[in-house]
């Protein structure tokens, strides 16, 4: 009984001691050793970082219009095209294309590599692709800001030189990329216009075509005014016809009906009226090519050729409109704020690290003292 008290209270005691051991070394394990690490780590290995900064704006011919113009804009929000435009570019700026155009001019993994011993930044040359993109990305940094419609470019690099020809390269390539895209539609509507216009010139000539062959063909430039110009000989003659059967009946009243004027008169009548039946004949008959079937054909063709050219101009008009609507909509990046080569570094920013890793330790510390307390008053 005896034996298991004093084991009791020699295990009591050993409790204690580490427990005071602990207390009084915390401050050491957890404050001053990290904080110590850190700061050897921000002067021995730690490579500065400069920064380059510029602000762009895009900008399309028709955001101050008649059309355009709202009470979103009359409060200063940004065109909702041109706020389109601009996500687009910063999702294409962070994007595997854009890393690829870029180490094409800048050559990142051989800029990037020359970290010194700063291993928490060090770019290795063999790095796979989807860290290199994940370092670039780190590298960079796009803000858009939907009062002004912005956007804010930053770029890193481990020379003030190299910042600079970093985000003066990215903003050439965010140009190419705007006008790509706005180029690129307006070549499309174009080329489809022109195709159509094609198309349509096709037709009519070939309905030109087809209204000359029919004219060669049957040797006639107009069958309707052929036809007309028969019907008003038709009638004319008719009349005529008809004054001589007058002046016969006339004659008829006081000569025999085998007297030389009525013969003469008769036979006359007889050859108006073979003269009025040929005329008709060439107007209208049963069979073969008359006037009114090659009226019939010949204003079918014109009709045709009249339809095509109205579409022929119309596909001219409507490729000057498009032309005219695409470099309405043509988009610009303008440059509101040009890089500039940096002068001091940006990274690391030493009095924030440090402020906020003794933060940290000390909640750690204040935490871990609190567990200790509360164990310690458990064991009494």
């Amino acid at each position: 009984m005896k034996a298991n008290l004093t084991v009791s209270r020699l295990r009591h005691c050993f409790s204690a001691v580490s427990l005071a051991s602990i207390q009084q070394h915390l401050a050491k394990i957890i404050i001053l050793l990290p904080m110590a690490l850190l700061i050897i780590y921000l002067v021995i290995f730690s490579q500065p970082r400069y920064m380059s900064e510029s602000k762009i704006a895009i900008k399309r011919s028709d955001d101050i219009t008649r059309n355009s113009l709202n009470v979103g804009l009359l409060l200063g929000a940004a065109n909702p095209g041109s706020v389109e435009d601009a996500l687009y570019l910063k999702e294409y700026i962070n994007s595997p294309d854009m890393l690829f155009a870029l180490d094409q001019q800048l050559d990142f993994r051989e800029a990037f590599s020359h970290s010194g011993l700063d291993f928490f930044n060090h770019l290795s040359k063999k790095a796979s692709t989807e860290r290199f993109l994940q370092y670039y990305r780190n590298r960079i940094k796009v803000i858009w800001d939907d009062k002004t419609g912005l956007l804010d470019i930053k770029t890193q690099g481990f020379t003030p030189e190299f910042a600079l020809r970093f985000n003066t390269a990215l903003l050439k390539e965010s140009e190419r990329f705007i006008n790509e895209l706005s180029h690129r539609i307006a070549r499309d509507q174009l080329a489809f216009a022109e195709a159509e216009l094609d198309k349509y010139r096709l037709r009519l000539n070939a309905s030109t075509a087809e209204l000359l062959a029919y004219q060669n063909s049957h040797n006639i430039l107009d069958p309707e005014a052929q036809a007309q110009a028969a019907s008003a000989l038709v009638n004319t003659l008719t009349a005529q016809k008809i004054q001589m059967e007058a002046e016969l009946r006339n004659l008829l009243t006081y000569l025999r009906d085998d007297a030389t004027q009525v013969v003469s008169l008769r036979n006359a009548i007889a050859a108006m009226q073979a003269q009025i039946d040929n005329e008709k004949s060439k107007i209208t008959a049963p069979q073969g090519d008359k006037l009114n079937r090659m009226t019939v054909d010949f204003d079918e063709i014109k009709s045709r050729v009249a339809f095509d050219n109205e579409l022929f101009k119309l596909a001219q008009s409507s490729i000057e409109k498009t032309r005219v609507e695409a470099a309405r909509k043509l988009k610009v990046l303008s440059v509101i704020s040009s890089p500039q080569q940096p002068q001091e570094t940006s990274f690391p920013n030493t009095p924030y690290l440090i402020a906020c890793w003794l933060l940290v330790c000390c909640l750690m510390f204040g935490t871990l003292k609190l567990l200790l307390a509360v164990i310690e008053d458990h064991r009494d």
